[in-house]
């Protein structure tokens, strides 16, 4: 094995791990929308976009980077 086989691993790991991470969140999301007040998700989901919206333009910067990992 080498180093480039080994980062492409850990890459693809990484990917599918945040990819069932945004899919349990959204899970969440339609769950607590059917019977709310069961993960109260909505009202975190919330919180972390009024944080990213009161910090002006480093809440912008930090939004684009989350976008830019998520969507990668």
């Amino acid at each position: 094995m080498n180093l480039d086989s080994i980062s492409a691993t850990l890459s693809n790991v990484v990917g599918a791990l945040v990819k069932l991470g945004i899919s349990l969140v959204l899970l969440a999301l339609v769950v607590d929308v059917l019977a709310p007040g069961t993960t109260d998700i909505v009202a975190n989901v919330a919180g972390v976009v009024n944080s990213f919206v009161d910090e002006g333009i480093a809440g912008l910067v930090a939004f684009i980077v989350v976008v830019a990992i998520i969507t990668d």
